[in-house]
């Protein structure tokens, strides 16, 4: 394994590549499906999938802008979309929490969540690490 520097010019060219409401997304360093991967992703005013990982944590951290992150309950109607993941349009039961620049989210595997950035945009980075 090697490593990698992944500069501040190099996550920030998504901000320009970003398509309005949309996700965006740009892989940085690692692979998805591998023991990790760290991406730069943009919410431009979109409510995103809910997720849930069996097997992966999720780190956020927020660089720029803000969202409401909703956590915990249980996908409504939930998608496998490959063993281990699966996606809903929205979560039951969940807790709403505002999020802004500076601020680190950890979603440790088996927590649902969704973005909710109706109306905003939000800039983040993501570093998911995946178990065996």
């Amino acid at each position: 394994m090697s490593y990698k520097i992944v500069t501040n010019k190099e996550a920030a060219e998504i901000e320009l590549a970003a398509t309005p409401r949309a996700k965006t997304v740009k892989l940085l360093s690692g692979v998805w499906d591998g023991p990790y991967a760290v991406a730069s992703v943009v919410f431009d005013n979109v409510m995103a999938d809910a997720e849930l990982h069996e097997r992966a944590a999720d780190i956020w951290i927020v660089q720029k802008g803000s969202a409401k992150f909703i956590l915990g309950g249980e996908l409504k109607n939930p998608v496998s979309l490959r063993t281990g993941e699966k996606t809903s349009a929205s979560i039951a039961g969940g807790k709403e929490q505002e999020v802004a620049e500076g601020d680190v989210i950890d979603i440790p595997p088996g927590i649902p969540h969704q973005i909710d950035a109706r109306g905003r945009r939000i800039e983040l980075l993501i570093v998911k690490v995946n178990r065996p």
